[in-house]
This record gives C-alpha cells, sequence and structure tokens, in this order.
C-alpha cells in the first residue's frame, strides 16, 4: 500500500502513482460526504405517506401525501466523486505512457484513458489516446475492455463525467423501492392470533418491490394498494431511495451504491496497471 493507501507493486516509481493515489482519495473522501448528505436528507422525514379507500371497489391505498426534492448537494458531491475518479484515469494513463517514453511523450497534451462507446471505437481511439505507449501497455488496456459491453462500469464512469463537465448537475431524483410485506400480512391477520406469529410476521426482513416505481416520485403516487376494507396500518413501512436517472447511462440506479461501484472499479483499475509504472 501507498501513503494513500492505494495497492502497489514494488517495482512501481511512487512519484509517478502519486497524483492517481490522490484524485482517488479526493473521490472517496466525497463519496463519504455524500453518505452522510443522504443521511441527512433521509433523516429529515423527507415523504409522508397518506391512505384512502378507492371510492367504487373500497380497497385501501397508501400513496405519496407529500415528497421533498433531492437537494443540490447530492448531485454535486457524486459529481465531484465521479470528475476525480475520471482524473485519475486520465493521470494513470499519462504516467504510463510517460514511463514508456523515457518522459519524451509525443502529444503529452493529448494523452487521456482510452473509455469508448463500444469496442469498434476503442480500438480506432487507443493508439491515439496512448501515443507512444508500447505494444505491452495497449495489450493490457485491451485486457481491461474499457468500453460498452466490456467493462460497463467504466464507460459510465465516461459518460457521467461527460455530462458533468456539460451540464453541471445530473438528474437525482426519489423513487419509491419497497413496501414492508411482513407488516401488511400481519395486520390482516384475524383477531386472536397467535402473537408470535404476528410479531415475527413484522420482523421479517420483505419488501414488495415494485414495477413501477414512480421516478420522479410525486404526491399521489399509488404505493400500494391493498384489500376492501382494510383499516389503514399506522405501523405500515415503505422505502424510498434517491437514484440517478441518465438515460441509457444510468437510469433509476441507486445514487450513493452508483458512486461506490465506482470508485470500486477504479481502485481495481489502478492496481492493475500499477506494473506499468
Amino acid at each position: 500500500m501507498d501513503s494513500l493507501g492505494i495497492a502497489t507493486n514494488m517495482s512501481a516509481d511512487p512519484a509517478r502513482l502519486r497524483h492517481v493515489s490522490l484524485k482517488v482519495e479526493r473521490a472517496k473522501t466525497h463519496a463519504v460526504e455524500l453518505g452522510a448528505a443522504l443521511h441527512r436528507f433521509f433523516a429529515s422525514t423527507p415523504y409522508v405517506v397518506g391512505t384512502k379507500h378507492h371510492l367504487e371497489t373500497r380497497k385501501l391505498i397508501y400513496f405519496v401525501a407529500a415528497v421533498r426534492p433531492a437537494p443540490d448537494e447530492l448531485p454535486l458531491l457524486a459529481g465531484d466523486a465521479i470528475q476525480n475518479l475520471s482524473t485519475a484515469l486520465d493521470h494513470l494513463a499519462y504516467q504510463i505512457v510517460c514511463k514508456d517514453t523515457a518522459d519524451v511523450p509525443p502529444n503529452p497534451r493529448g494523452i487521456y484513458f482510452p473509455i469508448a462507446d463500444d469496442l469498434g471505437a476503442y480500438e480506432a481511439s487507443k493508439a491515439r489516446k496512448l501515443q507512444g505507449a508500447t505494444v505491452a501497455t495497449l495489450n493490457r488496456f485491451d485486457a481491461l475492455r474499457p468500453y460498452r459491453g466490456g467493462n460497463d462500469n467504466l464507460w459510465r464512469l465516461a459518460r457521467l463525467n461527460n455530462i458533468e463537465k456539460h451540464r453541471l448537475l445530473f438528474t437525482v431524483g426519489s423513487q419509491a423501492a419497497g413496501v414492508h410485506l411482513g407488516q401488511n400480512m400481519a395486520a390482516l391477520l384475524p383477531e386472536g392470533f397467535a402473537p408470535e406469529m404476528a410479531s415475527a410476521m413484522q420482523s421479517m426482513n420483505l419488501y414488495l418491490i415494485p414495477a413501477d416505481k414512480g421516478f420522479p416520485l410525486q404526491p399521489g403516487f399509488e404505493l400500494f394498494i391493498g384489500q376492501a376494507d382494510e383499516a389503514p396500518n399506522p405501523k405500515q413501512e415503505f422505502r424510498f431511495e434517491l437514484v440517478l436517472n441518465e438515460p441509457g447511462i444510468a437510469e433509476g440506479m441507486n445514487l450513493l451504491d452508483t458512486v461506490n461501484a465506482l470508485v470500486i472499479e477504479v481502485e481495481r483499475v489502478v492496481h492493475e496497471l500499477t506494473p506499468l509504472l
């Protein structure tokens, strides 16, 4: 491990790895800050669930009565993390080409980590983005498959970073993430039923995930439809989540899970390519 926690190879030059490590660690700091900001948001009770009975069927309906929009802090922190991860990969590519060329790269301003939309685009651009790299180095990059359909996390990172640079904020919002089935079943038990059975049902960590999650969540969205003349259960729990929703790139993906997955992927790539330094 180096001083910043990145696994290193004994033959690698620490000076070449330093800026890469700094950017990855900065991204991890932003990810932690994002987690804390999400915790504060959920702790502020941003969702209010109401109940009503359908006029004709008399079925109980749980619905979103109120929802607060996601604060701008959340996409900003996610964008900061993603920008640092992308920069870390570009720094890595630069240092690898410098190592291959004895610090005299033929096009130092044009070195980028080659990530593309498909294999054909990758093959067409990798030599240009890594001009000066040896055949052995290019083969190591090929093994990473940094294109859509090969390594979707790297492809997603590049696309999200492009959005963050040109549009400022990601599309982030709330969606429904499930209804606690155990609590619903316990509430429907007939009177006099064994209390230990009701308790066991209530403690079950079993959630029904809706097909329609209602992104972006708005007041009036129906979360769950119960039985006719069923009494509302004041203990009924619902889950909600904050998600990225960039069409064709990250649709309805949990915001924090996505950022953390990208951090892990970049750390893995750095570990894989560090021997080239």
